[in-house]
């Protein structure tokens, strides 16, 4: 509801432009706040980060009809009033209005006295809709809180006795991983010492190897605890940067292929080429090896790994390592990233601490990153990161080849390419555009620096869509539109606003001025997808017209 100390804010739509500021100005003169467009598309691009009291809009527009928008806008705000106004009103047009959501309907012309009179019905009806909504919310509210409150005191009670009980479990658990290692490390260093105890070289230097396994068993034992603890208490510190993947998979292959010859496994990776993930560079190659020692470790003799690295779309990369051991169940699956489990093995079967999971899987997400499995027992398991996909910082050098069985290309139809052109002059910003973009097989991505080297490039490359920052070091981002407008060979190619100036007058301004979208920094992915995708079907459907 409109605050009383400022006048009702109308919101006037018709294409005939003379209509729309004479009556603008009339109704300003009757104390209201008026705003005039020229089509529902524009209107409700300013609906969508503005608010009205009311809504007077022609019934006869090209694209969306007077109908159309009253549907679309009381989606947005079901509170606001809808008049539909026009020039040849029908009953059927009428009756078809009042089901849309329209309050009144108008023929015009019309005298001032008679919309004044229909403007403030609509104003009070609107008013009453808001009180009611009002009352019923808090009604609404009053019978949930105290059944909130109590969900919620139930759910903490829940929460502390099971996070008590997981604690408990924890700390047993570890007492008794840490006094295994120290069992044999006490035990062999007494029998080495002991006089009473006679023994060969030999058995003293099997002893010692005992030793020195147990005391390497408890250093990545309290390693990982103290990953775990950092992680959990928010000290984790991550330098997240562009890494390159065909480094950090020539490194785990030269770690982990002698240990996978020892036992006759194939160890192949995929070629990663130029691809770059935003990461921690030490702690995803620590996960990577923590996945790639696992698949060693419970794969069969002469058995094979793969290590995959595939797009999962426009912002993210899938890292997979597959194995192909004995698998995994579904109640192993489940149990799988809980503390100290060894994958339903026996910690006398293979070597471990059974926190090497958890731990990958908690440093993936500090990385904001995604940890998974798949597996069918018997055929093997496959364990996957998802981790966020970024340009390289900059240009890159030869990587080593790995020997690695390259994956075939697939005969697919490449989708047909579209150009982009983004007039921004911080490179940053073009950097970021440039990721978002990277894995989009449908766009290539041309930039310029400042208005006159778009305007050059524009008409030069003929893009299929403009990214437009509005504040350039020469001219402004709305006078490039403006004069891309002017040219008849640019004047068909949508304009998006991607701007920091984001204020609702300066939004309101810019589709006025006649931008396709108006997006604001920081970048919200969903909407700039949407509006890229929006565009370049308005664009399509432009040219088959």
């Amino acid at each position: 509801m409109n605050n009383s100390s400022m006048p009702p804010r109308i919101l006037i739509v018709d294409d005939e432009l003379a209509h729309v500021r004479a009556l603008c100005d009339t109704l300003r003169g009757q104390a209201y706040d008026t705003t005039g467009l020229a089509s529902g598309e524009a209107a409700l691009a300013l609906l969508a980060v503005e608010s009205f009291d009311l809504l007077l809009v022609d019934l006869m527009m090209p694209g969306m009809n007077g109908i159309a928008v009253v549907e679309a806008a009381r989606k947005i705000d079901p509170d606001l009033a809808c008049i539909i106004m026009t020039g040849e009103g029908t009953i059927a047009s009428a009756v078809q209005a009042m089901k849309a959501g329209a309050l009144d309907y108008v023929v015009k012309p019309f005298k001032v006295s008679g919309i004044l009179l229909i403007l403030a019905r609509a104003l009070e009806t609107r008013q009453l809709r808001i009180a009611n909504a009002r009352l019923e919310l808090l009604l609404r509210q009053h019978t949930a809180e105290l059944d909130a409150m109590n969900r919620d005191l139930r759910l903490a009670r829940e929460v502390a006795e099971r996070a008590n009980q997981e604690k408990t479990n924890f700390l047993a658990s570890m007492s008794h991983e840490l006094r295994t290692p120290l069992n044999a490390i006490l035990g062999f260093s007494q029998m080495l010492t002991s006089d009473s105890i006679p023994s060969t070289a030999q058995e003293k230097k099997t002893f010692a190897s005992h030793i020195f396994g147990a005391g390497r068993h408890l250093l990545t034992l309290i390693n990982d605890i103290l990953d775990i603890a950092k992680i959990e208490s928010g000290n984790l510190s991550l330098s997240m940067e562009s890494v390159g993947l065909a480094d950090i998979y020539h490194e785990c292959w030269q770690m982990m292929e002698p240990l996978a010859r020892k036992r006759g496994i194939t160890l192949t990776f995929v070629e990663a080429g130029s691809m770059h993930v935003l990461a921690d560079r030490t702690r995803l190659k620590q996960v990577l090896l923590n996945l790639l020692s696992n698949a060693v470790k419970y794969n069969r003799e002469q058995g094979e790994i793969h290590v995959d690295c595939q797009p999962v779309d426009a912002r993210q990369l899938r890292l997979s390592v597959r194995d192909t051991g004995g698998g995994l169940s579904a109640a192993q699956i489940e149990a799988l990233f809980q503390p100290f489990n060894r994958l339903g093995r026996d910690a006398r079967d293979e070597e471990g601490t059974g926190l090497g999971l958890v731990v990958s899987k908690r440093l993936a997400e500090a990385m904001q990153a995604g940890l998974g499995v798949a597996s069918t027992p018997g055929r093997g398991s496959t364990f996957w990161l998802d981790i966020a996909s970024c340009p390289a910082r900059q240009p890159l050098q030869e990587s080593p080849r790995l020997p690695a069985i390259v994956r075939p290309a697939e005969t697919m139809p490449l989708p047909d390419r579209k150009t982009l052109l983004y007039v921004e002059d911080n490179p940053l910003n073009v950097t970021l555009v440039a990721g978002l973009i990277h894995f989009r097989p449908d766009l290539d991505l041309l930039s310029a620096g400042d208005g006159q080297a778009g305007l050059d490039m524009a008409r030069r490359h003929l893009p299929q869509l403009i990214l437009m920052d509005s504040d350039l070091p020469d001219i402004s981002g709305t006078q490039v539109m403006q004069l891309l407008r002017a040219d008849a060979r640019t004047a068909h190619i949508p304009v998006i606003a991607l701007t920091a100036v984001a204020g609702p007058g300066d939004i309101r301004q810019g589709l006025a001025a006649g931008f396709y979208r108006y997006l604001t920094k920081p970048i919200d992915v969903v909407a700039f997808s949407e509006a890229i995708n929006s565009a370049l079907e308005s664009a399509t459907a432009q040219c088959s017209a």
